[in-house]
């Protein structure tokens, strides 16, 4: 009997396949082809203090961090649906990855560059004018854009659906495995993976972690997690609308129509960021969502 295999888009799954020392491996290979040049050493032990135990996986971010053997540093994120200010995020995160490299009195020179990657399964409204569904990002003048300030910045968006051929997946090893991890049952992909070695490792990794109903049961408490986190915040926006709304048109009276819905749409704010504190949900999170400072949420 043939095992449903898990989703590789779930961030649990993929962090298991990626993230994972013992298939360093598939990882080495999967950013050569990202980063286009050899990467003959990886470390991903950063991973495991993310996971911590099987109880915390539920609810800790999962992306997964590699450390090269020359000191760079890298980030990969997997991103299923559109986030608001997905390209803050990224910038955010890129920023406390390099910024975690210095510390008081070190010099300059200890800083090394920090790579950013996201592989999203939807296109980015950003980058709906650019066919390529591989884009690279460097700090680069205005007006002469083939002068990098600095090779510490970098970053790398991947779409997967700009992948639309079958001619691309022939010849285009990357867009392989983002076809692949999209749906690592893609029939045009199987036809292909007979020459690529990494790819049928993967497939087999995967097939044995979706036999192990241990880790099915984490995947599902990851899922289950998501979900209500989800709801939560629709929850919360709603509530916090309504709320909103109705202070808007109370003070709206006494102070006129247009005064009143501008402080109703500050105090949804501050009350739909209330409700997030309170289940606790992360600040960067509740910052994109209600546009206040981190400063005015740790004041609530």
């Amino acid at each position: 009997m043939s095992i449903q295999l898990l989703e590789l888009k779930n961030d649990l799954v993929f962090q298991k396949i990626f993230g994972t020392q013992k298939n360093s491996l598939i990882t080495r290979h999967l950013l050569s082809l990202i980063l286009n040049r050899e990467i003959s050493d990886v470390n991903l032990d950063a991973n495991k203090r993310m996971l911590k135990d099987n109880q915390d996986s539920k609810t800790c971010r999962l992306d997964v961090r590699v450390k090269f053997n020359n000191g760079e540093d890298c980030n990969i994120e997997l991103q299923v649906a559109p986030y608001a200010y997905m390209a803050e995020r990224m910038l955010e995160y890129w920023s406390g990855m390099y910024d975690m490299k210095i510390h008081s009195g070190d010099d300059y020179s200890v800083l090394k560059p920090s790579i950013s990657i996201l592989i999203a399964n939807f296109k980015l409204e950003q980058l709906k004018y650019i066919p390529n569904y591989h884009t690279i990002w460097n700090l680069r003048e205005k007006f002469y854009s083939s002068t990098i300030l600095t090779d510490n910045i970098e970053m790398h968006i991947l779409e997967i659906p700009k992948i639309e051929n079958y001619e691309i997946l022939k010849n285009d090893e990357l867009a392989q495995w983002l076809k692949f991890i999209e749906n690592p049952e893609n029939k045009e992909v199987e036809k292909l993976m007979r020459e690529n070695r990494f790819l049928r490792q993967a497939k087999k990794e995967l097939s044995y972690l979706s036999g192990d109903p241990d880790f099915q049961r984490l995947v599902d408490a990851r899922a289950g997690f998501l979900k209500d986190m989800y709801n939560m915040k629709k929850q919360a926006l709603i509530d916090g609308r309504a709320e909103g709304i109705a202070q808007g048109l109370a003070e709206g009276r006494a102070k006129g129509k247009a005064d009143g819905l501008a402080e109703g749409k500050a105090e949804e704010k501050i009350e739909i960021a209330k409700k997030m504190k309170l289940k606790n949900m992360p600040i960067n999170e509740i910052m994109e969502l209600t546009g206040l400072s981190k400063m005015d949420i740790d004041s609530l």
